[in-house]
């Protein structure tokens, strides 16, 4: 117990003398670009603190996409998930240290280390956890709004409309009843205004919605715009195939219902009512073994 609170203090010891040493080396370099230079160096902000943590490559691919599908687009989005990643690490097993220590403070054990490698597990993936019901949530929400957004698109192309300015108009127009998709789009058309390549702009939104219907409309779009295909009789047929895709899958889940219902029936339902038919006969059963 010793040990684990020694090692514990240290380490937030090692990190706020860390903190201090890094503050006071920007703050020596700013008083110096600012004696020699007319320009002069940013502030000390927490900002420069969270790109200190370790967040590798990796990392800023998977939790970038994960942050931009639940709707963060801030750069420093994925140091603060990172910290709060580490903090939950921390912290958790901390608190069930200290909660067994308060109830049997006999020391160490196998069952306590286990309880605190189970807490920092789940502390360091709450938040992920909670970005991915985020995400989740936008996606069905974005599903819901495609076939209203692809007949937009429709309307839009045959008025003579050209991609990037359909996007646009269609991400204005469709803000009223989803917020996120017209974000997405809006944010497409940045994109492509910034001088990104129409294509890969096209591919960011995909994997940003991460939909089946629109994967195959980004696919169709970049088709139209490679190949020159017309892009009013693509937007049409895929307005169908969209709404046939939403049909089946609405099928599915309503043959998905019996299923569904088969174990709360068993539970609720069946098993209540074979006892209200077996019990009269168990008790006179019993009672006559009783009068023998």
């Amino acid at each position: 117990m010793i040990i684990a609170i020694t090692i514990t203090i240290s380490s937030l010891l090692a990190a706020v003398y860390l903190i201090v040493e890094y503050w006071q080396k920007e703050k020596q370099l700013s008083n110096r670009i600012s004696l020699y230079s007319q320009y002069q160096k940013p502030a000390f902000s927490w900002q420069s603190v969270l790109r200190m943590l370790p967040v590798t490559d990796k990392d800023k691919r998977e939790l970038g996409l994960l942050l931009q599908q639940a709707g963060f687009r801030q750069p420093e989005a994925i140091f603060i998930l990172v910290a709060i990643k580490l903090v939950g690490l921390i912290a958790f097993p901390l608190l069930v240290f200290v909660y067994h220590y308060l109830q049997q403070p006999e020391g160490l054990s196998l069952a306590l280390l286990f309880k605190c490698t189970i807490a920092a597990l789940i502390g360091s993936m709450c938040a992920e956890w909670w970005l991915k019901n985020r995400a989740k949530q936008n996606r069905e929400l974005m599903r819901a709004a495609t076939p209203d957004a692809v007949d937009l698109m429709v309307i839009c192309a045959e008025s003579g409309l050209h991609l990037d300015s359909i996007l646009q108009r269609v991400g204005e127009e469709i803000n009223g009843w989803s917020a996120q998709l017209s974000e997405e789009l809006l944010f497409t058309c940045a994109q492509l205004n910034m001088g990104l390549a129409r294509p890969d702009a096209l591919n960011n939104l995909s994997k940003r919605i991460d939909t089946e219907e629109f994967k195959h409309l980004v696919s169709a779009l970049i088709q139209s715009d490679r190949y020159g295909t017309p892009l009013v009789k693509t937007l049409k047929d895929l307005a169908q195939d969209i709404r046939r895709i939403r049909t089946l899958t609405t099928e599915e889940k309503i043959g998905k219902v019996p299923a569904t219902m088969s174990l709360p029936l068993m539970l609720f339902v069946l098993f209540p009512l074979v006892v209200l038919l077996a019990a009269p006969a168990m008790i006179s059963l019993v009672r006559s073994l009783q009068g023998m």
